[in-house]
């Protein structure tokens, strides 16, 4: 499989798997998918994910981040409108859940940016549906096959682990 590819069923293993087996934006008014002009947030992209989003429209825009990979930003997708849920980047299907690796092994556990937002961070993988924290995993084990996704996936926990530093 391409790299592409590999992403494409990563997302589809996602397409229907939610955190819980309700709507969780009732619970916090989808705080993670508002849009603050102020403090613009958004989704980090995955290798590839990008050119999914060449001529998406008005709900969303994609700007460069801080964070580099292979010498260039990674795409950051700001939602400006509700999105079309078919067109979720994968940041947003895994959410609040990150990948995270140690040494050679990959783990997948709550992401520390969603606790200001999410009210489930507090519960842990625990308070997730089972049904989502198994796709989330079998989704990350498909891209940990790719060697662009398992560098990608090495460098989103080294910033990940800045946030833990900053205590955040």
């Amino acid at each position: 499989m391409t790299t592409l590819e590999t992403l494409l069923a990563a997302r589809d293993l996602l397409r229907d798997a939610t955190p819980l087996h309700t709507d969780c934006g009732l619970l916090c008014s989808a705080a993670c998918c508002k849009d603050d002009p102020d403090d613009p947030a958004g989704m980090l992209l995955f290798p590839e994910e990008a050119s999914l989003y060449a001529r998406q429209g008005a709900w969303m825009e994609l700007v460069p981040s801080r964070l580099l990979f292979g010498g260039a930003p990674v795409p950051l997708l700001l939602c400006r409108l509700p999105c079309p849920r078919p067109m979720r980047p994968l940041a947003c299907r895994l959410f609040p859940l990150t990948p995270f690796v140690k040494g050679d092994r990959l783990t997948v556990r709550m992401d520390i940016r969603a606790q200001p937002l999410c009210p489930l961070y507090s519960s842990g993988l625990s308070g997730l549906a089972p049904d989502f924290v198994s796709a989330a995993k079998a989704a990350l084990r498909l891209l940990w096959q790719d060697e662009t996704h398992r560098e990608y996936l090495r460098l989103l926990t080294e910033h990940l682990k800045e946030y833990d530093f900053l205590g955040l």
